[in-house]
């Protein structure tokens, strides 16, 4: 891709001062660059991941679309959502599985994080021939969803689906399926309404301390990792410290509360939390609904097919000894010894010893290979 930057100006405006060193640095982080958008180059598109479902690059979960709306962009800077706009991808779709396969994308595709839902577009007026840009408001494409079974977006009739494309929000779609990323975007790094008060350190340590280091929702006991207990406003005001509105949560459940996409929770200390829960017993009564209630928020599109298809409830939480290590499974069915993961990085591995392992999204799309392998 390339990055253009125009410097006419400047040079002219120094021009009548004769030979000049100028030191200048570029600030813009990717991060930066990709809240702005950027425009791949043909050829470029290889650099765009979707072999875990969800589109990534260089590390950051993305978004591809096509800015050049042509004579349809009066209409799309109307309505982004109507028939004629380009619809935005999230996912590694049948559409763009077949234009990789084919080498179709001729149209200049970009990628963004932006979470806002605009998308910046361009395009050419039919009857005056004059240019036209602007932001409007796209929409997500279906068979992105279809992909992901996004919120149960296979068991949805068509008036359900047609409901959740308009009522879309790429705000909570990345924050679904941050457990695959590192970071989050700045858009979605927003503080909550409110400063934290001066004493808020020790009000927390004394809470916790109070409820003897439990997650007051799921009732794990942290004790020995008091670090994975937080203290949650309930309210949302970080000022507000009354005890009605404070509640002891451990790091899953703290993260699941609305309006905290803001709280980037790696992989590993979630692992840890439902290996505890796992050792205190709280997984004993398991079905569906604790399944839905426990697991990953980007394993519930899963979780749904998999009661859908009416197949056994899998494990939760369990790790594996494989020679010295201890391998964390974020699904799985011991008996038939087929796992699911989240992150690949263990694959290899398990493959070695007999398992069978599979992507999520894999799982959802495979879902009948995976039917077969648990009769």
């Amino acid at each position: 891709m390339k990055l253009t930057v125009d410097l006419s100006e400047l040079i002219a405006a120094v021009a009548p001062l004769g030979k000049l060193e100028i030191d200048f640095e570029l600030s813009k982080t990717l991060e930066d660059l990709l809240a702005d958008g950027i425009e791949l180059e043909s050829g470029d598109i290889n650099l765009i991941d979707g072999s875990e479902g969800v589109l990534s690059y260089e590390g950051h979960q993305v978004m591809l679309y096509i800015p050049d709306q042509g004579n349809n962009i009066e209409d799309t800077l109307d309505d982004g959502k109507s028939k004629g706009a380009r619809r935005v991808h999230i996912a590694e779709c049948t559409t763009l599985a077949d234009m990789r396969a084919k080498g179709r994308f001729n149209n200049r595709y970009a990628i963004t994080n932006r979470t806002d839902g605009y998308f910046a577009v361009h395009g050419v007026i039919q009857l005056s021939g004059n240019k036209l840009q602007g932001e409007s408001k796209l929409a997500v494409c279906k068979n992105c969803l279809k992909a992901l079974n996004y919120q149960d977006y296979l068991g949805l009739n068509d008036y359900a689906r047609n409901h959740l494309v308009a009522a879309f929000s790429f705000i909570d779609f990345f924050d679904c399926y941050r457990s695959y990323f590192s970071s989050l975007p700045t858009s979605n790094l927003g503080s909550l309404a409110g400063n934290y008060t001066a004493d808020w350190k020790s009000i927390s340590k004394s809470l916790r301390h109070s409820v003897d280091f439990c997650c007051e929702h799921c009732e794990v006991n942290l004790t020995k990792h008091p670090e994975l207990l937080h203290v949650h406003h309930i309210n949302g005001n970080k000022s507000d410290n009354d005890r009605k509105n404070l509640r002891a949560l451990c790091m899953d459940c703290h993260k699941k509360q609305p309006n905290h996409e803001h709280l980037q929770i790696v992989m590993r200390d979630i692992e840890k939390i439902n290996y505890l829960r796992r050792q205190q017993n709280k997984f004993d009564v398991f079905d569906y609904v604790s399944l839905h209630k426990y697991a990953d928020t980007s394993l519930l599109s899963l979780t749904k097919l998999l009661e859908r298809y009416q197949l056994t409830v899998p494990q939760l939480g369990l790790t594996v000894k494989i020679g010295q290590k201890h391998i964390p499974l974020d699904l799985c069915w011991p008996k038939n010894f087929v796992a699911v993961l989240i992150e690949s990085s263990h694959r290899t591995e398990l493959k070695k010893n007999g398992w069978t392992v599979f992507s999520t999204f894999e799982a959802i799309n495979k879902i009948h290979k995976l039917q077969a392998l648990l009769r």
